[in-house]
């Protein structure tokens, strides 16, 4: 019985290798379009702001920072996944995305205390109201309809390319579409005289971004302690559909969302040639790259079982 020829399953290797890298590229160019404009959205909003002295406004320019922060966190992952590892480093460098986005977080943090302590001296009256004008209204309404493009665009892209990064950042960016119309109503508020909206819708703002900032810890710590990246049972279920395989098991995985790394143990018939078990491996690792696009690396242990 002919066996699979190793030549024929290089140039498929190959043909993998060629469409995510294609893939790495495209989705690379929808983070560097999105984070144009998520820079446009921040420095609008931190701008006038500034200029304005709206406290809620302020706040919300940090939400558009984190916008922001998470695109550039994204390219980071997408370059350092790309990079070979090394002798020093032998599973990568990944995880520089994760010391940077908690470093962020840190900085949210301490940023969100600054804005609470005049958010609460606004509503105590010791600070002076907000001067709004109809350029507020444009500002919030443009950062608005940005942000509704990117969410639509991240969104639609994130499918096309099966990228879960991308639409995680899409959820991310759409949540700042609430935070933006919680700020516009505190610029109507202010504009029939009602002052405290400035320091009120501060204080929202701080939650809902305070909230982004948790999410930042969640998602980023179970990562440095290596908690699993993928469901074991999905695993299995691929593996056990290739011929000639008895069982899978001891599944882990662990690394980052764009870069897994992923071990199992393999069972096969005893007598089964090193070479046939080889070809096997092969198979299984090429299927779970191709049903899990963010796994970067498959090891897999051969166990022989014997029919007694």
């Amino acid at each position: 019985m002919r066996g699979p020829d190793p030549c024929e399953h290089d140039d498929a290797t190959d043909d993998v290798v060629q469409r995510s890298r294609r893939r790495t590229q495209q989705v690379r160019t929808v983070f560097l379009v999105t984070l144009a404009l998520n820079a446009v959205v921040a420095v609008s909003k931190a701008g006038y702001s500034y200029f304005s002295g709206s406290l809620a406004l302020g706040a919300d320019s940090l939400h558009s920072i984190l916008d922001a922060s998470s695109n550039v966190l994204a390219l980071f992952s997408l370059h350092w996944a790309a990079r070979p590892a090394n002798s020093r480093h032998p599973y990568g460098l990944r995880k520089i995305e994760i010391l940077g986005a908690l470093g962020i977080g840190m900085l949210i943090v301490i940023s969100l205390f600054e804005f609470a302590s005049a958010a609460v001296m606004s509503l105590s009256g010791a600070r002076r109201p907000p001067e709004i004008n109809w350029a507020g209204f444009v500002v919030v309404l443009a950062t608005m309809a940005i942000n509704f493009v990117v969410t639509r665009y991240e969104h639609r892209k994130g499918h096309e390319l099966g990228s879960h990064l991308l639409c995680a950042d899409a959820k991310h960016t759409e949540s700042d579409l609430y935070a933006s119309g919680a700020v516009l109503l505190s610029f109507v508020a202010i504009r029939f005289g009602w002052a405290w909206a400035d320091g009120l819708a501060a204080l929202v703002l701080i939650v809902l971004v305070g909230r982004v900032a948790w999410l930042v810890f969640r998602d980023n710590v179970p990562i440095l302690l290596d908690a699993a990246m993928l469901d074991p049972g999905k695993v299995i279920e691929l593996a056990r559909g290739v011929p000639g395989i008895q069982n899978i098991h001891h599944v882990r995985s662990r690394g980052i969302r764009s870069a897994i790394e992923l071990d199992l143990h393999m069972a096969v018939a005893a007598e089964m040639s090193v070479a046939e078990a080889h070809l096997l491996a092969s198979q299984i690792e090429q299927e779970v790259k191709q049903k899990f696009p963010e796994v970067s690396d498959v090891i897999i242990h051969v166990e022989p079982v014997t029919n007694q």
